[in-house]
C-alpha cells in the first residue's frame, strides 16, 4: 500500500513540467487540460451560488493551480471555490486562504488528485445537533474537501479546521491523508464513507467535537470502509477517537488497521467499531475516555498492545462479540477492564451470541473488576497478570467452557473468581502470589457461598510465597511505604476526562512525612483504598479498637459540593462494614481546610455502619474512603489516618475524655507543630521530656476547653537525640517521639 502512494506522489509531480501562466482569479474560470497556472496573489471575494465553483475543471486533465498569497472568501457558506469533475491528474496547492465555501474544493468522478499545503479552514460549520452518518455525498455536511467516486488521492501538509469537515471521502478508494491539520471541526477531521485501501497517517486530527454535545462526531469515521491503514495520528478529545460502522454490511470484511493512534480523552469511546469484522488494533492509546474500545456486535478483531488506562465507564466493552482476542495490552484503572456480554438482539444480529474471547499476555492492574463476562461461552484467559485490582473476574447467566489458566494474580482486595453463573469455571494452574490455600479459598465466591451456582475448579494452582501479615496496622497509614489506590465506579455523564491520579504529597500535609493526595475530574464515586506496602498482606484485628482517625482535606469547585462519603473496612472474602455520613457534614467542611474526624468502629453519630457479608472487626484487610461530586471532579487529600483503642482509665471512663496528640515534622530541626485534641474540658499539661526522663521543658499548664488546638514547640536550641512529648489531662497520659536532628 504504502509503495503504491509514493508512486502516485511522484506521478503526480512529473506534470508540472508544463510552463506556469499567471492568471488573476475570475468567477466561473473554466481551466484547460494541460495548464499549469498560478493565480495572482490578491485577496478575491466570489460566492458560489450557481454550485458549480469559482474554478471549474471538468472532463479536464494534467492541471496545476497553484495558490500561493491567495485569499478567496465564499458567501453564505454555499458553493465550493474550486468544483473538479471527471477529470484526472489535478493538483491544488499553497492556497493561503479560502473560506466561507461549503467545501473549498469538491471533487466528482476523478482520479490521480493532489491537495497540497493549502489553508482551506472557516468553511461551512454546524455546532448543534445529531449528525447523519449514512447519507450519501449529496448531504456532506461541508468543510475543506469533498471526494466523492474518486481515487489515488493525495491530501497532505494542509490546514482545514473550524468547520464540519477537513475531508471527507464517499466511495472512493486509494487515497494517502497525511501530514494535515485538521483539528478543532465539528463533524469530523477525515470522513469515509464506502472508502477503502486508503493510508490516514500522521494527521492532527484532535479536538472534533460538536461544541454543544459529543453527537456522533469523531476525528476519523468509517462507514463501510474497508482495508485502510490508519496510523501514527492524533485522534485526541473529538467525539470518538475512531468511529467505525458496518451495520448491515457485516458480511463484508473490514480488514481495518489502526496503528500508533492517541485516541485519548473522548466524552465518547476512543474506539468506537460496531458490527465490524477482522479490524486490528496496535500500540494505541485508548485512555481517558467514557470508553477506551466500544466493540459491540464486532468480531475476528484483534487488540494488541494498547493502552487502556482510566477510561470513566469500561476499559473494553463488547456486546454480542465473537472470536476477538486481546493480547498484550495494559488494562487498567478502569471501572471494569474488559466487560463481554450479551446484551439484547438488534435486528438482524438476533442470532449473533456472546463467545469465544481470548485474552493473553495482558496486565490489568487497578481496575475496580478487571473481567466481567455475562451470559459469554468459551472466554479464555492465559499468561495474564492481575494487580491490585478490587476483584478480578466475574461471571454471570451462561458461561460455558471458560478457562481461566497459567495468569498471575497478585495483590487482589476481594475475589479472584466470582461466579454468578450456573456453570463451572476452570481455572487451574494459576499462581497466587502471596498466598496461602485457605486466603486462595476465601477469595473464590462460588457453589461453596451459594449452591444455586458453579463451581471454581482451581486446585491444582502454583503457589505463591507465604505471605507476610501485618497484625497491626501502621501509626499512620497515609505514610510511605503504604499502598493507595483509587478504584472507580463506573461514571455516567459525558465530558473530557483527565486523569485520576493517587501519589503522595510531601508539601501539603498535617502530620508526618506526607500525606495522600487525590486528584480526579471525573468524580464518580472515588474509592481510594489503603493496603500496605512491603508486599504485606493486612490482617488486622480491631476489636481493641474504638475509632478510625483521619485527618482531611479538599478541592471543590463543582460548586455543588461533595455528594455522598462513606468509608468501608473489609476482609480479604468480599465482607465489609460501611460507614456513611453526610457529605455536607464531612466533606464539605473540608475544602481549602484539614479537619479531623474520629469514626467509631461500632457506629455512631454522624457515622451510620451497614454490614455486607461476612465480617469480623478481628479479621480487616483493607480501608477505603469513598467521595463523590457527581461527575465534577474534585482533590481530596487524607492524612494522620490511624486507629484509636478505648481508652481504659476510670478517669477516662467517667469523663469520657480521649487526646489525639501529633507533632509535625517529626523529625524536626527547627519549629514543630503540636496538635491534639481532648473531647472534655479540664486541666491540661503538656511537657517535654528527654530519653531518661528529666524534664527538659514545660509547655502548658493551664485549663483548656475541649475540641482542637495547636501550639509550636522549638526545638532549635535542643541537641540531636529523642524526646518524649507528653500530653496529661486526668488520669490520662498520652505520649509521642520527637526526633530532633542537626
Amino acid at each position: 500500500m504504502k509503495k503504491h502512494f509514493l508512486l502516485l506522489w511522484l506521478f503526480c509531480f512529473s506534470i508540472v513540467a508544463f510552463a506556469q501562466t499567471y492568471v488573476e482569479l475570475t468567477e466561473n474560470m473554466e481551466i484547460t487540460s494541460n495548464s499549469n497556472i498560478k493565480i495572482l496573489g490578491g485577496d478575491y471575494v466570489f460566492g458560489d451560488y450557481q454550485l458549480d465553483g469559482v474554478i471549474q475543471i471538468v472532463g479536464k486533465e494534467n492541471i496545476v493551480i497553484d495558490g500561493d498569497s491567495v485569499t478567496v472568501h465564499g458567501g453564505n457558506y454555499t458553493g465550493y471555490m474550486i468544483n473538479i469533475e471527471n477529470s484526472d491528474n489535478i493538483i491544488i496547492k499553497n492556497f493561503e486562504q479560502v473560506n466561507n465555501y461549503k467545501y473549498a474544493v469538491r471533487c466528482l468522478n476523478s482520479h490521480d488528485i493532489m491537495i497540497e499545503g493549502n489553508n482551506f479552514s472557516h468553511n461551512k460549520k454546524d455546532t448543534t445537533g445529531w449528525i447523519q452518518i449514512w447519507t450519501t455525498y449529496t448531504a456532506a455536511l461541508g468543510g475543506g474537501v469533498l471526494f466523492y467516486n474518486s481515487s489515488r488521492l493525495d491530501v497532505h501538509d494542509n490546514l482545514m479546521t473550524q468547520q464540519n469537515d477537513g475531508v471527507a471521502m464517499y466511495q472512493c478508494d486509494s487515497a494517502v491523508i497525511y501530514n494535515n491539520i485538521m483539528n478543532w471541526n465539528c463533524g469530523f477531521g477525515v470522513r469515509m464513507n464506502f472508502t477503502d485501501n486508503c493510508w490516514i497517517h500522521h494527521n492532527d486530527l484532535s479536538n472534533v467535537n460538536r461544541e454543544t454535545d459529543p453527537s456522533d462526531c469523531a476525528a476519523i469515521l468509517l462507514i463501510v470502509s474497508n482495508s485502510n491503514l490508519v496510523e501514527y495520528n492524533d485522534l485526541t478529545n473529538s467525539g470518538d477517537g475512531v468511529f467505525l460502522g458496518q451495520y448491515e454490511y457485516s458480511q463484508i470484511p473490514n480488514n481495518n488497521r489502526f496503528y500508533y493512534n492517541d485516541c485519548s480523552y473522548s466524552p465518547h469511546n476512543a474506539v468506537e467499531a460496531t458490527f465490524a469484522d477482522g479490524n486490528i488494533y496496535k500500540f494505541n492509546n485508548c485512555n481517558y475516555s467514557q470508553y477506551g474500545f466500544w466493540l459491540g456486535y464486532s468480531f475476528n478483531t484483534i487488540v494488541d498492545s494498547n493502552e487502556v488506562i482510566g477510561n470513566q465507564n469500561t476499559g473494553i466493552a463488547i456486546d454480542r462479540g465473537f472470536n476477538n482476542s486481546f493480547t498484550g495490552n495494559q488494562i487498567s484503572e478502569n471501572p471494569v477492564g474488559l466487560d463481554v456480554w450479551e446484551g439484547s438482539a438488534i435486528s438482524p444480529y438476533q442470532d449473533q451470541f456472546s463467545h469465544d474471547y481470548f485474552l493473553y499476555n495482558n496486565l490489568f492492574e487497578g481496575n475496580f473488576r478487571a473481567v466481567q463476562a455475562k451470559k459469554t461461552e468459551h472466554l479464555i484467559a492465559k499468561n495474564n497478570h492481575f494487580l491490585n485490582n478490587r476483584s478480578d473476574f466475574y461471571f454471570e447467566g451462561d458461561s460455558f467452557n471458560d478457562t481461566i489458566s497459567n495468569n498471575i494474580f497478585e495483590g487482589t482486595t476481594t475475589y479472584y473468581f466470582e461466579n454468578k453463573s450456573p456453570d463451572n469455571i476452570y481455572a487451574t494452574d494459576n499462581q497466587f502470589i502471596w498466598m496461602d490455600d485457605e486466603l486462595t479459598a476465601c477469595k473464590i465466591y462460588d457453589k461453596n457461598d451459594n449452591a444455586v451456582y458453579g463451581d471454581v475448579i482451581w486446585q491444582p494452582f502454583q503457589p505463591g510465597q507465604a505471605p507476610v501479615y501485618q497484625t497491626i496496622p501502621e501509626a499512620d497509614m497515609a505514610e510511605p511505604p503504604a499502598v493507595w489506590y483509587a478504584y472507580p465506579e463506573a461514571c455516567l455523564g459525558y465530558g473530557l476526562h483527565q486523569p485520576t491520579t493517587v501519589d503522595w504529597d510531601y508539601n501539603l500535609k498535617m502530620v508526618g512525612e506526607a500525606s495522600i493526595h487525590l486528584n480526579t475530574a471525573n468524580g464518580w464515586d472515588l474509592g481510594m483504598m489503603y493496603r500496605p506496602g512491603n508486599n504485606e498482606l493486612a490482617s488486622w484485628n480491631l476489636t481493641e479498637q474504638d475509632s478510625l482517625v483521619i485527618w482531611l482535606k479538599s478541592v471543590n469547585n463543582t460548586g455543588y459540593g461533595f455528594q455522598f462519603c462513606h468509608i468501608k473496612l473489609g476482609n480479604n472474602c468480599g465482607g465489609y462494614y460501611k460507614y456513611t455520613a453526610s457529605a455536607a457534614t464531612i466533606l464539605n467542611p473540608t475544602m481549602t481546610q484539614w479537619k479531623r474526624y474520629k469514626v467509631p468502629l461500632a457506629g455512631g453519630s454522624p457515622w451510620s455502619r451497614s454490614i455486607v457479608g461476612d465480617v469480623s472487626l478481628s479479621d480487616i484487610s483493607y480501608v477505603e474512603f469513598h467521595a463523590d461530586t457527581w461527575d465534577m471532579g474534585f482533590e481530596l487529600w487524607i492524612d494522620g489516618m490511624t486507629f484509636a483503642p478505648f481508652v481504659t482509665s476510670v478517669d477516662e471512663q467517667q469523663n469520657n475524655t480521649t487526646n489525639t496528640l501529633v507533632i509535625s515534622p517529626n523529625p524536626v530541626s527547627g519549629v514543630s507543630k503540636i496538635s491534639f485534641d481532648i473531647s472534655k474540658s479540664g486541666n491540661v499539661n503538656l511537657s517535654l521530656y528527654n530519653c531518661n526522663g528529666v524534664l527538659v521543658r514545660p509547655i502548658a499548664n493551664e485549663f483548656i476547653s475541649k475540641g482542637p488546638h495547636e501550639m509550636a514547640l522549638d526545638n532549635s536550641s535542643l541537641k540531636s537525640g529523642i524526646y518524649y512529648l507528653t500530653l496529661k489531662t486526668g488520669q490520662v497520659v498520652e505520649s509521642r517521639k520527637v526526633v530532633v536532628i542537626r
